[in-house]
């Protein structure tokens, strides 16, 4: 009882200060430290931990979304060639790409662009949020300044925080603005403050605009807990109800009008007009259309969330100790029924993804940056740990100092580990962020192994929404590449391929990443009616036979270069191409398709039988124009591998053991 006497002292001289304008400062100056504190470690975090972004690519989607919607385009061109300009996660409509994300964070990034330069200042800004929401929502539960005062300091203090303060996403924006939320509905409700409760209903508007998933889960929460409290008073609560619609439904009819404009349904999110099979349930799953499907069960969610719950201590303010601490916050609690508003929050998250797989796929990197998904349960748990640290501090100070001590020396090592290796993988990336700056005038860049996506590989491939840029970046498509370099000829610019020697099937995520190094070679179109293509082989075996064979279309052709070979030895083949009704010389192959592949593959063993099973390749594309043959230059070398769990070839930067040229014949 003389805990609860002291707390509520102290908050009456607070609150006096407050009405007669004495003792503000006095009263406030450790919150506006710790919302400094937020914004110099977003700014620290965001210019020392990632040079040149994480590994999470949303990062480069939401940049080149806000790229757009400061030229003032919602629907960029697809330039009539969607196959070479797609962005990762956005979808395609007729003419026009469009991003899966809906408008609530783009805009603040853009907002930040405009005022202050730079869109890290909106992440900055989101840091800001999610503190000052941690001290407003433990404010309006426990009417403790101090413990308030607290949570908000733990919550700067723990991991996830700093790892996700830095980055171009908006998570911790999100977790501001439900906290936020929270506060307004409940003070709101409490106080009988309509304004306040249309503030809840903007707050959530704007959640719903920026995570539509998260605000349902967020208005959920908050709204269980209102509706428990004052259950029966029906006309408080429809009141209540109709306040904070009247705050919502500006952005919400935004936010459907926004899916009208881009997928043509006011109910269609952009995120399923992408894919489909990215959406709720179980079922086949899958990320965009030419991706792997997921077969995701009620076993592989319920995994998922345990990978999220074991994991998640690694993120928290004294890891697997804080959540104990966080425990008995909780039990020293659980008479306040405004502890329940805490619970139903933090069991929202976890029961509300349990049917959406992206928590399997978050699950396979949440050891990296947190459970990014469940970061709205960090503020209740930072909340109960204040409650427990504090009341411990008041009754006796030594258990609260040493409390924290150890918090502090649990964190710090965790902390350090994982954000050195944020840093390792976003330093792993500058390759490809300085990869073009040695391209110079209107170029052409075509990155090998992009697949159907920019921004997925090289995470700095953006377009401009007009696709006019000094730097067009396309994916590279093998013979089609010979179109586009003919249209984009004519627009004056210079076609290179930009290659990594880390092969795609490597490059995934993890705590030892791979740094590439990044070439951007230039090509070269050989127009010929007839070609000579010369491969030059060197066994890296001790196999004794070595063959070579040729496909072009259909058209199969082995040599059995040697039988009694041995490790460094090296050979020369040729053959001869030709467009067709070009060559009088029988033994020329003819290039049977308009867009086609010159292919000679490699293989060693101690049978030609064993030898034939290719180890090694390399492709010349090619297009028939106008009676001759364009050869797409230098060749591109390849090896076996896996790819998605399936069988592929993996394209390298080099290949010494097999080298391929072509020429004009005579």
């Amino acid at each position: 009882m003389g805990v609860t006497a002291s707390a509520t002292a102290s908050d009456l001289v607070s609150e006096d200060a407050e009405r007669t304008g004495r003792g503000l400062w006095a009263t406030y100056w450790p919150l506006v430290t710790l919302g400094l504190a937020a914004i110099v470690v977003s700014v620290a975090v965001h210019h020392w931990i990632y040079p040149a972004y994480s590994w999470n690519r949303d990062e480069p989607v939401y940049l080149w979304q806000v790229k757009a919607l400061r030229a003032g385009v919602v629907l960029p061109t697809d330039g009539g060639a969607p196959a070479f300009f797609q962005p990762w996660l956005s979808g395609h409509g007729p003419g026009y790409f469009f991003s899966q994300y809906t408008l609530g964070w783009p805009i603040v990034l853009l907002v930040g662009q405009v005022l202050f330069g730079t869109s890290a200042s909106a992440v900055a800004f989101g840091a800001l949020l999610a503190v000052l929401g941690t001290y407003a929502l433990a404010r309006t539960l426990t009417s403790d300044h101090v413990v308030s005062l607290t949570a908000a300091a733990f919550m700067v203090l723990s991991p996830v925080f700093l790892i996700q303060s830095g980055v171009y996403l908006g998570y911790l924006f999100t977790l501001g603005l439900g906290l936020f939320f929270g506060a307004a509905l409940i003070t709101g409700v409490e106080r009988r403050r309509p304004v306040l409760l249309v503030a809840a209903g903007l707050l959530v508007g704007w959640l719903f605009m920026t995570r539509p998933f998260d605000a349902v889960l967020w208005a959920a929460a908050f709204g269980a807990y209102v509706l428990v409290v004052r259950w029966r008073e029906w006309a408080r609560l429809g009141r209540t109800a109709a306040w904070v619609a009247a705050g919502a439904l500006p952005l919400l009819i935004a936010t459907l009008a926004y899916n009208r404009h881009v997928t043509g349904s006011f109910t269609e999110f952009p995120i399923t007009a992408a894919d489909p099979l990215d959406t709720f349930g179980f079922g086949l799953r899958r990320l965009m259309p030419t991706f792997g499907e997921a077969d995701y069960t009620v076993g592989v969610a319920f995994r998922s969330v345990a990978k999220h719950g074991i994991w998640l201590p690694l993120f928290l303010f004294g890891s697997y100790l804080g959540v104990v601490v966080a425990g008995v916050g909780a039990w020293m609690q659980r008479r306040q029924r405004t502890t329940l508003a805490l619970l139903l929050l933090m069991a929202a998250f976890p029961v509300g993804y349990f049917f959406f797989w992206g928590l399997h796929v978050s699950a396979t990197s949440t050891t990296l940056s947190g459970p990014i998904y469940l970061i709205p349960l960090f503020a209740p748990l930072v909340i109960f740990m204040a409650i427990a640290v504090v009341r411990g501090w008041r009754r006796r100070r030594v258990v609260g100092v040493v409390t924290v001590a150890v918090l502090v020396v649990v964190t710090i090592p965790l902390a350090l580990n994982r954000l050195d290796v944020n840093h390792r993988i976003s330093e792993a990336q500058v390759p490809w962020r300085d990869a073009a700056h040695d391209v110079k005038g209107r170029s052409l860049v075509f990155v090998q192994q992009s697949g159907r996506y920019l921004l997925l590989l090289n995470p700095f491939s953006s377009n401009t929404a007009a696709l006019d840029g000094r730097i067009l970046y396309a994916n590279d498509q093998g013979p089609a590449d010979l179109d586009l370099i003919a249209s984009e000829h004519g627009r004056g610019r210079t076609a290179y391929l930009q290659k990594t020697s880390v092969p795609t099937n490597l490059g995934v995520p993890n705590d030892e990443p791979l740094t590439p190094r990044i070439t951007t070679e230039r090509l070269d179109v050989l127009r010929t009616g007839e070609a000579t293509v010369r491969v030059q082989v060197t066994n890296p075996t001790s196999a004794p036979v070595v063959v070579l064979t040729l496909e072009v279309g259909d058209h199969v052709e082995q040599r059995t270069v040697a039988t009694d070979s041995s490790a460094g030895a090296s050979y020369d083949v040729e053959w001869t191409v030709a467009a067709p009704g070009v060559s009088t010389d029988p033994d020329a192959v003819t290039l049977p398709v308009r867009l086609g592949t010159i292919t000679v593959t490699s293989g060693y063993g101690p049978t030609v039988a064993a030898a034939s099973k290719p180890t090694a390749r390399q492709v010349i594309p090619y297009r028939i124009d106008g009676g001759a043959a364009e050869l797409l230059l230098p060749s591109q070398p390849a090896i076996p591998g896996r790819l998605n769990g399936k069988p592929a070839w993996i394209e390298l930067d080099t290949l010494p053991e097999l080298r391929m040229q072509a020429r004009p014949l005579g």
